[in-house]
């Protein structure tokens, strides 16, 4: 099957987001199985992607030309709308992916979908569906959803069920020995739970503390953090990163305080697959992607009963060494492998029907070259 990730934002390594992570880690699973894919996202300004980008379409004339990350095809460009025709026609995909995660994510599905190709909405996220004003843009669009908490607000909110397929995670990549000498947090923001993180830091000035900036970097609240951190010798900060191996290399503790919806939480399994154990807050979809790996506290608990909970962690021993070995046994579960959730992906795809193509959004460029 040749499938098409149609991404409303830019793509890897212009944006490092966990949808972002997760469809490169997809598509290279899934090209492992012999299906081919591709990914086609908005381009970022300024840098030598951008540079390079701007000039092959210069020179070829086309408004989202071929390039690859990784080994991996990627069109970037601007306007999916004009673009979406001469990439289809290039590529010649038999089913349309459009990842959830932006506000244009709707628009982008009704245009894909009247390509008169598959389409699939893959829900990595719940704040734009629930903003949602015209369920019927999404009628005749198969649903995937990131885990069976978002499959229930999708059924909830749309009346509709979708497979649950959660975040597609390439355990090998992060199976490492880690001298387990932080506790890690990873996108500090106020809504990600980065008071709470920051408050057990100073709570616990003998544990060493490590907060990694994500992809938000014009945030006044990670910036006055950053900038009170200086004067905490036992907090190191580190900037955004593509090599997340090197932060859990160092980590004995994964903090995910979130207090937003996460529809399932990408950090909590790659540090599962590296052994270390979470502890996060019992919210949203969190509970499915930490399970047995961790401990969860209450949406409403204490900072003392925060701190408890981490001290119990970090000074008992044998309870970490519990909690390592369940965080080991929950990464290794059969339904959590990259080549079953890509067989269940596949599964979902192959439900989708085909439209009758729109007259709005051809198949082919109007001048019809392929």
């Amino acid at each position: 099957m040749r499938i098409l990730f149609v991404n409303p934002r830019v793509y890897l390594p212009q944006l490092l987001g966990g949808v972002e992570t997760t469809t490169f880690d997809l598509c290279r699973q899934l090209t492992l199985m012999g299906h081919e894919t591709a990914v086609m996202s908005q381009i970022g300004r300024g840098d030598a992607i951008w540079f390079f980008n701007r000039l092959k379409s210069y020179l070829t004339g086309r408004l989202f030309p071929r390039g690859d990350y990784r080994g991996m095809p990627v069109y970037r460009g601007y306007g999916h709308k004009t673009g979406l025709g001469p990439v289809i026609a290039d590529f010649h995909p038999d089913a349309l992916v459009v990842s959830g995660g932006a506000d244009e994510s709707f628009e982008l599905v009704v245009q894909c979908r009247g390509t008169g190709l598959p389409t699939v909405f893959y829900f990595h996220e719940l704040n734009t569906l629930r903003r949602l004003k015209a369920p019927a843009l999404l009628e005749g669009v198969t649903f995937v959803a990131n885990s069976a908490y978002t499959a229930r607000a999708v059924l909830e909110v749309l009346g509709r069920g979708a497979a649950v397929v959660p975040p597609l995670v390439d355990r090998e990549a992060y199976r490492l020995t880690s001298t387990r000498r932080h506790v890690t947090m990873v996108n500090p923001r106020r809504i990600k739970g980065g008071q709470t993180a920051f408050d057990l830091a100073r709570a616990c000035p003998d544990i060493p503390f490590m907060f990694v900036e994500a992809w938000h970097t014009k945030d006044e609240f990670v910036s006055g953090l950053r900038e009170a951190a200086r004067a905490m010798p036992s907090v190191t900060w580190r900037k955004p990163t593509l090599d997340m191996r090197s932060v859990y290399a160092s980590t004995r503790i994964l903090l995910a305080p979130s207090e937003w919806e996460e529809t399932w939480g990408r950090v909590v399994t790659e540090a599962h697959a590296a052994g270390i154990p979470v502890l996060a807050r019992a919210y949203a979809g969190l509970p499915e992607s930490v399970g047995r790996g961790g401990i969860l506290m209450a949406p409403d608990a204490s900072l003392a009963e925060w701190t408890q909970a981490l001290r119990s962690m970090w000074d008992d021993h044998a309870l970490y060494e519990v909690l390592v070995q369940r965080t080991r046994e929950f990464s290794e579960r059969p339904d959590a492998q990259p080549a079953y959730l890509a067989e269940a992906f596949i599964a979902a795809l192959r439900t989708a029907v085909p439209a009758t193509p729109s007259t709005d959004s051809p198949r082919e460029p109007p001048d019809g070259r392929r």
